[in-house]
């Protein structure tokens, strides 16, 4: 299986950049960063997202983030949303909808097969 990550996050005007990006570096390894005026994208291959497995499984929300992830599915793509005030705190929240008036982190998977992707990162937990 191999995938691609891509996230992008905004960078607030109230916000620090540097707490910004130790929230990305909290949950995402990345091999690329870029950063523009109101903008901060990383990408990274297939161990960029180990970290957040695991705190799928450990935070026992697996199922709930394979069903987000099934409805940002669009062909290869899969795409879904990460609490950046949760990341700051190490934390992993997947959600379907902006909730934080800071906004979101957004992910963009692109995958060579959809369902061994999601069997690796998420589960389905009986």
């Amino acid at each position: 299986m191999k995938y691609t990550m891509k996230a992008k996050v905004l960078i607030n005007p109230t916000e620090d950049l540097d707490k910004v990006l130790k929230a990305l570096s909290n949950i995402l390894d990345y091999d690329e960063l870029e950063i523009d005026d109101n903008y901060i994208t990383v990408t990274g291959d297939e161990e960029s997202l180990i970290r957040l497995r695991e705190s799928l499984e450990k935070r026992r929300i697996r199922n709930t983030a394979r069903k987000i992830m099934l409805k940002g599915l669009h062909d290869n793509v899969i795409l879904f949303k990460l609490s950046k005030q949760a990341a700051y705190a190490g934390l992993v929240n997947i959600i379907s909808e902006d909730l934080s008036a800071l906004g979101e982190i957004n992910v963009r998977i692109e995958t060579d097969n959809v369902d061994v992707f999601l069997d690796w990162i998420a589960p389905q937990i009986k």
